[in-house]
């Protein structure tokens, strides 16, 4: 299979670890989360996070989940996957993911700031799903008329069969992986 580029960007705790490991599975030469982009992202500068990615061939997490406007018209035929699940199911998730990290740093909150654009560490779940379920719209309106963007749920049962679909790659003879799934069982996982 020819390699393209192939852009995760779904937001976190959506199954996002899950793909790039198929991702790497496929053969795809795979780059994950880049925190260290996140200061040229806010001030605007998307030329380093696009250096990034002239440099290998599957990507997913931040920064690559904001910016795939830029990526699309930098790399027009890339292909984009967003994963997303139930919008309750997810802020548990992502609320069970602050409470397992513990205190967050300072920077930790003014990253979080700049990748959410809401208010750490005193962000409320109202706010995070509005934040969650918008970028699930702007990226599908975005798309809309292509045949650019895949939607998956890993909770739906999708896998192997869609991604390979998606990419014209071959099915790989091994079972779906499921990557980083969390860990609950640490008291209330409602705050963080």
């Amino acid at each position: 299979m020819a390699k393209q580029k192939v852009f995760g960007i779904g937001w976190a705790k959506t199954g996002t670890t899950t793909l790039g490991h198929c991702l790497r599975l496929l053969g795809f030469r795979h780059v994950g989360q880049r925190l260290d982009l996140v200061p040229a992202y806010a001030s605007g500068d998307f030329r380093a996070a696009l250096d990034v990615a002239a440099g290998a061939d599957a990507f997913e997490d931040w920064p690559w989940i904001l910016i795939y406007r830029e990526l699309d018209q930098a790399f027009p035929k890339s292909k984009f996957i967003l994963t997303t699940r139930d919008p309750q199911v997810w802020l548990r998730s992502y609320r069970n993911m602050l409470h397992n990290q513990g205190l967050a740093t300072e920077k930790m909150n003014w990253i979080r700031r700049t990748l959410y654009g809401l208010s750490f560490p005193e962000v409320k779940d109202a706010e995070l799903l509005e934040r969650f379920e918008k970028h699930n719209r702007e990226v599908q309106d975005y798309f809309a008329r292509r045949d650019s963007l895949l939607v998956v749920d890993w909770e739906k049962g999708h896998g192997w069969t869609e991604i390979c679909s998606f990419l014209g790659a071959r099915c790989p003879d091994q079972k779906f992986p499921h990557e980083n799934r969390g860990d609950y069982g640490r008291g209330d996982t409602t705050t963080p």
